[in-house]
């Protein structure tokens, strides 16, 4: 684990031993952190120059009441990090992948000299309904969906199958430190979940003609079963990008970094080559 001050902020970042390899920047979702790259890590088997970063107010990175996170607000302090660590790290060019939120993060950062992107169930055109969105127009009002309000572990456990296509085994003792964590920073994650959401759960930002402006091959990668971000989006987003390629895994939902480990290093690794 390292760090680095940007801003009078610190931020977290793994960086793996390969420093002469190909640089490829990991950039995760709402409210998530670097850990969940941890499978895809290993799974690359050291053939890349790997950053895994903690986004501000993510992970071990520090915590700003003040900050605003919007997408453009945390685009712009992204791009911040990437270039002190450019400098810091001779750091020429990069690939840039990101994660749902983290995806759109990417697309946002737009002035760092990015030679490829890949964006994995990455929200940003609203094409379908999902059903969280449907239970937030039921309910009117984001801070009341059970997303953002775990309290216990049985709620967590009926959480896990809209995330996992095949849940994993998790130990109680594991589910216990989650709901925990949960709960002491609710607060915090509601904020940050209504500065990209409105009370619909529908992104403030849609970034259709963003997509229609990126220039670099991209690598377009989701689960087939995504029930937070439909693959209808998938499509949406590979037909408004140019040189776009588009890989959907069967039998996984909103995280293939975590389900589809081995298929998706494999399909990083035929793209960057």
């Amino acid at each position: 684990l390292q760090h680095i001050d940007v801003e009078g902020h610190s931020i977290a970042y793994l960086e793996s031993v390969n420093k002469n390899a190909k640089t490829l920047i990991l950039i995760h979702g709402l409210n998530d952190e670097k850990d969940s790259w941890l499978m895809l890590a290993g799974a690359l088997k050291g053939k890349y120059h790997l950053i895994i970063i903690d986004l501000l107010g993510c992970g071990e990175s520090d915590s700003v009441d003040e900050f605003e996170y919007t997408l453009s607000a945390q685009a712009d302090f992204l791009e911040k990090i990437i270039k002190k660590m450019m400098i810091e790290k001779s750091i020429d060019s990069f690939a840039l992948a990101g994660h749902s939120m983290g995806g759109l993060v990417a697309l946002l950062a737009d002035r760092l000299p990015i030679d490829k992107l890949i964006l994995i169930d990455t929200v940003g055109v609203h094409v379908k309904l999902t059903s969280m969105q449907i239970e937030a127009q039921k309910i009117g009002d984001i801070d009341n969906l059970s997303y953002v309000n775990l309290t216990s572990r049985e709620e967590l456990k009926a959480l896990l199958p809209e995330v996992y296509y095949n849940v994993p085994y998790m130990p109680n003792f594991i589910l216990d430190v989650m709901v925990e964590k949960k709960r002491s920073i609710n607060a915090f994650e509601k904020r940050k979940f209504r500065a990209i959401v409105d009370d619909d759960m529908l992104h403030r930002d849609d970034l259709t003609e963003t997509l229609k402006s990126v220039e670099q091959k991209t690598l377009i990668v989701w689960g087939n079963e995504d029930l937070g971000i439909d693959v209808a989006s998938a499509y949406k987003m590979h037909e408004l990008i140019k040189y776009s390629t588009l890989k959907i895994y069967d039998k996984c939902r909103h995280y293939p970094q975590l389900e589809k480990p081995k298929e998706l290093a494999k399909d990083i690794i035929e793209f960057l080559n």
